[in-house]
């Protein structure tokens, strides 16, 4: 499904019936990396999963940022007629859904965030903008096997190497300069007032998540005032895909 936000045709999909549930991709990712959690939550939720703008189908006119990202969402939430929804996040998603939950509280009742970032070291900031320009000039080619070496866990390289090979495809369908327009968006992220988020949070954290560790997982929880954190054993950074049902039942659990 479409919806025309802002003279950008933002690319959706939505499942089941019940209180809903908002989820939102990571850098260089789409609405299907939510697709198992979100066919193991349908019975429970009214699930919607958009296409950020620049990725999947979506299209990617104008400036891509933090700030602007927040407001395709809400607007989408606004032409879906939905209430005040629980945003679930991963990666690059999860600073969208902080600072949508900071700055429009009325509009989200509760986050999870799965892979959660808490803010850039300049270095880090400055890998973000190094690799924005290296897409643009080599594309992403030269980048994806080790982007992918470490994107997901030991244990799924060896056991579920069609996912790996899927998510290598995912990787690759970007469009090099949109990618890296999100790339500059990411180094450019506005800071976080999490202790102005009031919402009950749901931090999850992959055991062998390298992007995002445990202890970023742990500095997240500590300045967001009702917060807890899961860890999933044998996954990485990419847990909705390596381990739907597991991430879907913390959820779950989360907003029972």
């Amino acid at each position: 499904m479409f919806a025309d936000i802002d003279g950008n045709t933002i690319n959706y999909v939505s499942y089941g019936e019940g209180p809903p549930v908002v989820f939102v991709h990571g850098l260089g990712g789409s609405s299907n990396v939510w697709h198992g959690v979100m066919q193991a939550m349908k019975q429970h939720h009214h699930c919607v999963a958009l296409d950020l703008r620049g990725h999947g189908r979506s299209q990617g006119r104008g400036k891509f940022s933090i700030e602007g990202w927040t407001k395709d969402i809400q607007k989408l939430i606004r032409h879906l007629e939905l209430p005040a929804v629980t945003l679930v996040g991963h990666s690059l998603g999860t600073l969208i859904a902080q600072h949508m939950a900071q700055t429009q509280p009325d509009s989200v009742d509760q986050l999870a965030l799965v892979g959660a970032i808490s803010y850039f070291q300049p270095p880090t900031a400055d890998a973000y903008r190094e690799r924005a320009d290296m897409v643009e000039q080599d594309g992403l080619e030269p980048l994806v096997d080790p982007w992918l070496e470490g994107a997901v866990s030991p244990q799924s390289h060896a056991v579920h190497s069609g996912m790996v090979g899927l998510l290598r495809e995912l990787f690759l369908r970007n469009e090099p300069q949109h990618y890296a327009k999100s790339c500059r968006a990411m180094a450019d992220a506005p800071k976080i007032r999490r202790d102005d988020i009031g919402q009950p949070t749901l931090v999850v954290a992959g055991a062998h998540d390298r992007s995002t560790p445990l202890a970023m997982a742990e500095e997240i929880t500590s300045s967001i005032p009702v917060s807890r954190v899961e860890v999933l054993p044998d996954v990485g950074h990419w847990s909705p895909l390596e381990a739907p049902g597991a991430v879907a039942a913390r959820i779950l659990q989360f907003l029972s």
